[in-house]
């Protein structure tokens, strides 16, 4: 009988010094939505590749300077909403609305390089590509330098 009260005390002191661990058990954190986090790294591949798209034709005077900062404004703030909600993972709203932005901002970089920034000019002809008005170079734009 003895034998028997002593297993029995020990189970339960076992049983007691588990409880309070069980008490603290939690299950493991849930990183966002399916843990995207490749999502949220091709976006900011996608957002990164702008900025420097940015910059080189910024560099080549493609794009005026007004052009620029505002274009740079953009891919910064949809940097940071990146950044915020890419923390835990993206919903699926997060992620369109992302996207959507990216898309609107790469559409206005395609646009903006191509307007000529205000070139209507008849007589404006850039054989060479340097950005300057040939008519007004000594080699009329046939001289590559």
């Amino acid at each position: 009988m003895r034998t028997k009260l002593l297993t029995a005390a020990a189970a339960l002191s076992v049983l007691g010094v588990t409880a309070p661990a069980a008490a603290q058990w939690a299950p493991a954190p849930n990183y966002g939505y399916n843990n995207n986090y490749g999502q949220v790294r091709a976006l900011q591949v996608r957002v990164d590749r702008a900025q420097h798209e940015i910059i080189q034709l910024d560099r080549r005077n493609i794009l005026s300077n007004r052009e620029a900062r505002s274009l740079r404004n953009d891919a910064r703030n949809i940097e940071y909403r990146l950044r915020r909600a890419g923390r835990n993972g993206l919903s699926y709203n997060e992620s369109r609305d992302i996207n959507t932005r990216l898309a609107r901002l790469e559409q206005r970089i395609f646009r903006e390089a191509r307007d000529w920034n205000n070139r209507n000019d008849r007589n404006w002809s850039d054989r060479d590509r340097d950005g300057r008005n040939d008519r007004y170079e000594d080699d009329r734009g046939y001289r590559h330098d």
